[in-house]
């Protein structure tokens, strides 16, 4: 890393409202309660960032929380829609109230009524300053202060017209808006690495730091990078485009490549001359050029020698056990086993949807993945959905039974659908990975595969502004150019001079009794917070 890391230990936070970017990208389902709100399906990154909360809050901070959920943006219409159900954060700031056992506000959106310029395309998102035409952030930035509320929680931050377009006015606009409603930015989103306005413009105007979660995930991922050796990587995708770039690097760094989905699947055909479906001849053609006429990754390659062939992408609706249909009769040929030996040049195949378990007691794969000190896994290895699983569960468990010996492996898995797969289909191992101090479990797949890429993470702007690279005064200097929102429009008097310190006591805020005020908070000073800020219902 170019420069020396600010670290969120390295700040006095007392009284100070901590502007905190998480990584809460989560999928959200359907309450089985009957109660009509929306639950959290996996709260495995929330509870990740857990450790930071209570370091800001215990050493004094007043934290606003802030994340991206889903793509609300349209990519072809370049609209944004706002779906609370599907990508709010309300159910987010539930669970932490829950957890936590205080109170996380969530302003209330409404629809945009005017844009910030005629000259600008209404694209359908909001505008940060609506939280402050009608009080409703002053409020609650005030109980926040007095620590009435635990923290704020914003709406999901991709609902915000100029997030994803940094550099541009309504961009500029939103990072000052952003910073002046903080003293401090936290960024714990180290699985959000694309440069936006919540990730890299606002730190810029603000102190910024590392939370605890970023400096866990930038310490794996230096173990990544400089590996104890033998180093096994593990990688496979839908496409090989998006993964190419990646992949070269992974070769460079390990001693041996694992493959698997498409990627391997492109490869063999392009090795072999077979023609497999589904494969697109693009993705053979990079496979050809990166992978089989590249010496330095096909010398560290191995191949798993047997894979599961089907005629349709859908099976036959069972799940293959050793390749095999376990609802149909032996001779019937809709699921069946390939062996890459047998593989010709102008051989056709149908869909090939998984790695068949007898791959894993091949004798390189074994020895390969029982002598290696450090292991990296971003694949699943089949087509899990349409329950093609025993690839990835076997995968599972010949590395489990690596950690399980004497001279374990340093274990990373990165990437969402990984990870889930992970829970899903191994939860013993799963569960061991958590409580295993050699296994780490990154909660930014697509950031793992992006700094692998680029060689460091200190190449990562999100990464860079929390440095003392840049100069802080130039850092700084632009929070207080002309803003739409000013420190009168946060405070008044009176709530500038509202102060509780030394109530360390209250470093988390109690339960909250039951509530029995019905007025708008905004116009009420009543001690009743349950009564303002509910666990709305989505």
């Amino acid at each position: 890393m170019g420069g020396f890391l600010r670290r969120i230990q390295d700040v006095d936070l007392r009284e100070k409202i901590v502007l905190v970017r998480v990584d809460h990208n989560v999928t959200m389902i359907e309450s089985k309660k009957g109660d009509g709100l929306t639950v959290i399906s996996d709260a495995f990154r929330v509870e990740s960032s857990i450790p930071t909360l209570y370091a800001i809050i215990e050493r004094g901070g007043r934290p606003i929380l802030m994340t991206h959920v889903n793509r609300p943006r349209d990519k072809k219409t370049k609209k944004i829609t706002m779906d609370e159900k599907r990508d709010g954060t309300k159910a987010i700031a539930r669970y932490l109230s829950e957890k936590l056992g205080c109170v996380f506000a969530s302003p209330r959106v409404v629809e945009k009524t005017d844009k910030a310029g005629e000259e600008e395309e209404d694209d359908g998102g909001i505008e940060m300053s609506q939280f402050f035409k009608d009080g409703t952030m002053q409020t609650m930035i005030a109980d926040l202060k007095a620590r009435r509320i635990g923290g704020i929680y914003m709406p999901n931050v991709r609902w915000f017209s100029g997030e994803e377009r940094g550099g541009e006015e309504c961009g500029a606009r939103l990072a000052r808006e952003m910073a002046n409603m903080a003293d401090v930015f936290v960024n714990d989103a180290f699985g959000s690495w694309q440069p936006h306005v919540s990730t890299f413009d606002v730190a810029k105007l603000l102190p910024s730091y590392a939370g605890l979660l970023m400096q866990r995930e930038l310490d794996a991922m230096r173990r990544v990078l400089e590996p104890v050796r033998p180093f096994v990587a593990v990688v496979a995708g839908s496409k090989v485009n998006t993964k190419i770039g990646t992949l070269i690097n992974v070769a460079k760094k390990c001693d041996a490549l694992i493959l698997g989905g498409v990627i391997y699947n492109a490869y063999l055909s392009a090795k072999y001359g077979v023609k497999i479906k589904g494969v697109d001849e693009e993705d053979v053609e990079l496979a050809r050029t990166h992978l089989v006429n590249a010496e330095e990754v096909r010398e560290k390659l191995l191949e798993l020698p047997t894979l599961v062939e089907s005629k349709e992408i859908d099976g036959c609706g069972c799940v293959p056990v050793d390749g095999r249909c376990t609802t149909m009769p032996k001779e019937y040929d809709d699921v069946r086993l390939v062996h890459v030996k047998d593989m010709k040049p102008g051989n056709e195949h149908s869909f090939i949807n998984d790695v068949a378990s007898i791959s894993y007691s091949d004798e390189k794969i074994v020895q390969a993945v029982r002598t290696a000190k450090t292991i990296l896994v971003n694949a699943v290895m089949g087509y899990t959905s349409k329950g093609f699983h025993e690839g990835t569960v076997g995968l599972d468990e010949l590395i489990h039974n690596n950690t399980d010996s004497s001279s374990p492996a340093n274990v990373f898995f990165g990437g969402g659908d990984t990870l889930q797969e992970f829970k899903s289909l191994s939860p013993g191992s799963y569960l061991n990975a958590l409580e295993n101090p050699q296994t780490y479990l990154f909660t930014g797949g697509g950031t793992v595969l992006k700094v692998i890429e680029v060689g460091e993470a200190g190449k990562l702007d999100i990464v860079r502004v929390l440095t003392d690279e840049e100069d802080e005064d130039e850092r700084i200097q632009d929070k207080n150019k002309t803003s739409s929102l000013t420190d009168a429009d946060l405070y008044d008097d009176d709530e500038k001079r509202e102060d509780r310190k030394g109530d360390k006591e209250n470093v988390l805020v109690a339960k909250i009794k039951q509530p029995e005020c019905n007025a708008d908070r905004v116009n009420c000073d009543c001690s009743d917070l349950n009564a303002h800020y509910p666990h709305q219902r989505l």
